[in-house]
């Protein structure tokens, strides 16, 4: 369960709910995917899934996207290609 699906479920929002906040920008599978976490969602997805969290439940204390989502920076392949210079 992840901390985007804790929340929902708290709060008894189902995935239309956030939707409808943001009807032009969010769509169901962009919720369902993050609800589940089984694939990385892209930044501006969980920019925009966030927006639509405070605009649902409007908190005291607005939520952050560290706070729901899993922000690990993952090794890119970019970096395990750039090496040190050879030692002559």
């Amino acid at each position: 369960m992840t901390k985007l699906d804790e929340i929902l479920t708290a709060a008894n929002a189902s995935n239309h709910d956030l939707v409808e906040q943001l009807p032009e920008h969010l769509n169901h599978k962009m919720v369902q995917k993050a609800r589940l976490g089984k694939r990385a969602i892209p930044r501006h997805t969980q920019d925009m899934l966030i927006v639509a969290l405070n605009k649902l439940l409007t908190p005291e204390k607005p939520y952050r996207r560290e706070e729901v989502f899993d922000i690990t920076m993952p090794k890119t392949e970019s970096s395990a290609l750039v090496s040190e210079p050879e030692k002559s």
